[in-house]
């Protein structure tokens, strides 16, 4: 990939260090997290403690993006106070479960929207056929192409390029959903 030989070496020893766990951390499918107190697990405006901080939250979506898809996900919870890894795994899995529905409803109206703009696309292309049967004009006939063809690229660019994301998305929070809680109280994160 690179013709410098420096380059190369550096290559290497960057991509050894990021199989080695990157941080310090020996099971890269183990997200350590460490937390003073309740505040910091859950959003500062849930009165009932059901909702999850979205700091917490998009820590863990983070981190779990650099963990092999093959392995399970596990998310280490280390405070000093007594907190119930019942009431966080069923908080976690509220909060995720609610984020994973949103995402569905994303998947389904991305690929809505390609639907209809390829029907867009091929009324304008039967539009440019009509037009160039009918009349010679340049800029009418051009206009009603460069339309057809917008249309049918954004079709593309929804179903092919932006659903794909949105769908690892969706699968990152199934695994994270599907994840081990473990509270650990009055551990250190190694």
């Amino acid at each position: 990939m690179f013709l410098n030989k420096k380059r190369r070496e550096a290559d290497a020893m960057i991509m050894r260090a990021g199989e080695n766990g990157g941080e310090g951390q020996s099971d890269p499918s183990v997200i350590g997290v460490k937390i003073g107190g309740k505040e910091q697990l859950y959003s500062a405006y849930s009165y009932s403690g059901d909702k999850l901080n979205p700091e917490f939250s998009n820590y863990v979506l983070d981190k779990a993006k650099g963990v092999p898809i093959k392995e399970d996900i596990k998310i280490r919870i280390y405070s000093a106070e007594g907190i119930d890894a019942g009431e966080v795994e069923q908080t976690l899995k509220s909060h995720y479960c609610a984020e994973y529905k949103e995402t569905k409803k994303e998947i389904k109206r991305l690929s809505w929207i390609s639907v209809v703009m390829t029907l867009l696309g091929i009324v304008a292309l039967t539009a440019l056929i009509l037009v160039t049967h009918f009349t010679e004009n340049l800029y009418i006939t051009s206009i009603v192409e460069i339309a057809a063809w917008v249309f049918i690229w954004e079709a593309v660019d929804y179903f092919f390029l932006q659903r794909p994301v949105v769908k690892a998305k969706c699968i990152l929070i199934q695994r994270i959903y599907t994840a081990t809680v473990e509270v650990c109280k009055g551990e250190q994160a190694d």
